[in-house]
């Protein structure tokens, strides 16, 4: 009796324990399975307390049926704090710790959201698909489907994003997910072409919205719609309706007065700003900036009217091809508002122009310098300014400029480039790329043309293809003497004894290097025992190789005083270069009766002096 109430009250403490785990778990998720959404920071507290509690049922009992369910509630616990990499860690292994568990497929639905949290994509739809393969009718198939989508949009699959969240609105009319689903939904079919049934979506979305703001935001989503399938007509209508039911904020009096913010009080510049940039689009310049400059007047020195000026400096540039005007009002955005993100844009555009008038205003006169700037040119078209058109008008000029060198099958492959990724003209870009591979052979283009025919796939045959020709590299310049190979071979051994005074062979050049400075020869001393000075016995009546014309016999020199205590002897003054020209290199004195031979002669002073 005693041992069953035992057990019986052990059972009860773990699940007590188990049940406030999962109590503070559900507080933290507002009764979802997880946070789908960025969590609350007030209810975020409750996930700590969940993992501690849960922890508690794996140490203390660690051999209860609840344990696979404490060890998941953990892992979904760490989600709900922001630390996906965990739960990943965590779950990859699930199917080995507990074998035998129920919540398998559950288990792979956590790691599912993981690998999405920890920006690992691919991961992810693979695990929602096998977890919607073998559970299709699980509780969490709505959210494997939502969050599959999501997934989806981050890999550009758009098309395939579209069609995982409208599964959730067609299985699983009565979801919770509904309004998640529904805006995945129309910004997937948004993204992938589908403008009629993105705008559709939009516009039910709006009649969900709680508030003026929001109702406004799904306004201009619809107003996207209609601008990529370019019905401005139809846009500007809708502009000009949802403007009649907001109020003109008034203009503040003075010009140096900025816009004081009020709840709403932008919606009215929000969609002016829109049927500015629908005039734009249209080619209405003059009613473009009509319209922005009216919302610089109404909304001054703030950072509307800072967007409002560097959407005119954009008119200017895309719509006007005004490019001196477009820098000025680009440089006007920072008199607005200096910290907003708009005058940081502005600076950039402005750095492009200028790089664009560089290129405008180059001249070449080579080849190669006429097609660097013309690629130059149509980069910054396409890739600065985005307009495609104007880059397919500079490659195609290049291409008849340069027509027949390897330059002009570069400006080929990029006007077909553009013509099928930017303007979807794919028929006449595998013309242009047909050109290259004909007439470029041998070309690092006909290569390339022929992997953009491929990818579209179409097959070129190998008989036209011809790989390109190295360039021939030219023979290095020999511009430095190499030291020549020494006559016969070196004996082993130790070489023979080098002179301890000049530390090489008379005449090397480490001697000439070191040795002393020649002194001119004076014929009156030659009979004198000490001579003149000489280095190693050359002479020049020797004819050694200090030999010269004979010069006039200098003055001889006067007597030199006695030397006084403690100052340096003359031969020291001579050993260190005193007259002769500055100091030269000190010598390691030979040692007394050293085997290389007599010490070198040196002129005799007191002789010299008599």
């Amino acid at each position: 009796m005693l041992v069953c109430l035992a057990a019986l009250t052990g059972s009860c403490v773990y699940y007590n324990t188990f049940y406030l785990a999962r109590k503070y778990y559900f507080k933290g998720t507002g009764g979802l399975p997880y946070t789908v959404e960025k969590t609350d920071p007030t209810l975020a507290s409750n996930f700590p307390k969940s993992i501690d509690l849960s922890k508690k049922v794996l140490a203390n009992y660690p051999k209860s049926k609840l344990v696979a369910d404490a060890y998941l509630l953990w892992a979904r616990a760490l989600l709900g704090r922001d630390d996906p990499r965990q739960t990943v860690n965590m779950l990859q292994d699930f199917d080995v710790r507990f074998p035998n568990s129920k919540l398998r497929w559950e288990a792979l639905f956590y790691l599912g959201v993981g690998y999405g949290r920890s920006h690992r994509y691919s991961e992810a739809e693979t695990a929602f698909e096998q977890f919607l393969a073998q559970s299709p009718r699980h509780d969490l198939a709505p959210y494997a489907w939502l969050e599959r989508s999501r997934a989806l949009t981050a890999l550009d699959r758009d098309s395939a994003a579209a069609y995982c969240a409208g599964q959730v609105l067609e299985r699983f009319p009565k979801s919770k997910l509904r309004l998640q689903a529904l805006t995945a939904h129309a910004d997937a079919s948004l993204q992938a072409g589908d403008y009629a049934r993105a705008r559709t979506d939009y516009q039910e979305l709006g009649t969900t919205a709680r508030n003026d703001d929001e109702r406004l935001t799904f306004l201009l989503d619809e107003a996207d719609c209609l601008e990529a399938a370019r019905e401005f007509k139809t846009e500007m209508d809708m502009l000009k309706d949802a403007l009649g039911h907001e109020q003109a904020p008034i203009p503040a009096s003075g010009s140096s007065s900025s816009y004081q913010p009020s709840p709403g009080g932008d919606r009215y510049g929000r969609i002016l700003m829109r049927i500015g940039g629908v005039h734009a689009l249209d080619g209405r310049l003059p009613e473009a900036l009509d319209a922005y400059r009216e919302v610089i007047r109404l909304y001054p020195k703030s950072s509307l009217s800072a967007e409002a000026q560097y959407r005119i400096g954009y008119a200017y540039e895309t719509a006007g091809d005004d490019l001196a005007h477009a820098r000025a009002e680009y440089a006007r955005v920072k008199d607005e508002a200096p910290t907003s993100a708009f005058a940081t844009q502005a600076q950039s555009r402005i750095t492009n122009l200028d790089r664009i008038q560089q290129f405008r205003t180059a001249t070449g006169d080579t080849i190669q310098r006429q097609a660097e700037i013309g690629l130059g040119l149509g980069e910054m078209y396409l890739f600065q300014l985005n307009k495609p058109d104007r880059a397919l008008e500079e490659y195609t000029k290049l291409a008849t400029q340069v027509a027949g060198s390897p330059w002009a099958g570069k400006a080929l492959n990029a006007e077909g480039w553009v013509l099928s990724r930017k303007l979807g003209r794919r028929a006449s870009a595998d013309s242009v790329w047909w050109i290259v591979v004909r007439k470029y052979a041998a070309t690092e283009s006909q290569l390339a043309a022929r992997d953009y025919l491929e990818q579209d796939g179409i097959t070129v045959p190998d008989s036209l293809i011809q790989l390109p020709k190295e360039p021939e590299t030219p023979p290095p310049a020999l511009t430095a003497q190499l030291t020549q190979v020494p006559a016969g071979t070196t004996p082993l051994g130790a070489g023979p004894a080098a002179d301890t005074l000049l530390g090489s062979r008379p005449g090397g050049r480490l001697h000439t290097l070191l040795a002393p400075p020649r002194v001119t020869w004076d014929p009156r001393y030659a009979g004198l025992s000490s001579g003149a000075p000489s280095v190693a016995g050359e002479s020049p009546e020797a004819g050694g190789p200090g030999a010269a014309a004979p010069k006039p016999a200098p003055r001889p020199p006067s007597p030199a005083p006695p030397p006084r205590p403690g100052a340096a002897s003359p031969d020291s003054a001579l050993r260190s270069g005193a007259g002769t020209g500055g100091p030269q290199p000190r010598l390691a004195a030979p040692d007394s009766g050293a085997a290389s031979g007599q010490r070198q002669a040196r002129p005799d002073s007191a002789r010299l002096a008599r």
